[in-house]
């Protein structure tokens, strides 16, 4: 019987350090998301990916309609800020209205710095040096915003993905990808809300199948 509760109180005390930690990388990164702005992180995955026989070169190019980032449900309102008054004083002062994107990182840039990852940390060999006879893999950015409704963070990504040789589109895909997150965190939350769709979109690509065609 002892070593039964002996057994529970050590799973209840890593229980416990485990939800602590993640409280203070929550606050971190609240802080962070704060101070210095939201940003959008992508991390590679290892993959088999097809290796196609020419080089590949990747861009992204803007095509929304919509330039916004931070959406309407993401601004404060009068309502909002009273309320933040009364429930933090203050204190409430000094806390950003809303969230700011990071400046230091463009968001169409990202498309291609991140895609560039996938693929050249998994064997294909990306260049920026255009050349005859090489692949163009545009990703037109469709759609990049992160709003707030209802206690959650949303996050929507959305590109057209076209591979191209010689100006003939070889293949094409459109994607789109939404990913959500309670406010645990505030804007630490939002970041991990458009993170999350953003990994989600960069690696739905099927770069196996499109690559495929060019191995017959």
């Amino acid at each position: 019987m002892r070593i039964l509760l002996y057994v529970h109180y050590n799973l209840l005390l890593i229980t416990v350090l485990v939800i602590m930690l993640s409280g203070c990388a929550g606050i971190s990164q609240q802080y962070r998301a704060s101070d210095e702005g939201i940003s959008a992180n992508y991390n590679v995955k290892k993959e088999q990916l097809i290796s196609p026989k020419e080089k590949v070169v990747i861009s992204s190019i803007d095509r929304r309609v919509n330039k916004e980032i931070i959406g309407e449900g993401a601004k404060p309102t009068v309502g909002t800020r009273v309320f933040g008054y009364v429930a933090f004083g203050v204190i409430y002062y000094v806390m950003p209205g809303q969230p700011t994107y990071k400046d230091q990182q463009d968001p169409i840039t990202i498309f291609k710095t991140a895609m560039t990852e996938r693929l050249s940390k998994n064997g294909v060999v990306v260049t920026n040096n255009h050349e005859n006879g090489m692949l163009i893999l545009e990703l037109l950015v469709r759609q990049f915003k992160l709003d707030f409704n209802f206690g959650k963070w949303n996050g929507e990504v959305g590109y057209i993905a076209r591979v191209k040789k010689s100006g003939e589109i070889i293949c094409e895909s459109n994607i789109y990808e939404k990913a959500t997150a309670f406010n645990l965190y505030g804007f630490g939350s939002g970041e991990r809300a458009i993170s999350e769709a953003f990994n989600k979109a960069i690696d739905r690509l099927d770069v196996n199948d499109c690559f495929s065609k060019f191995q017959k």
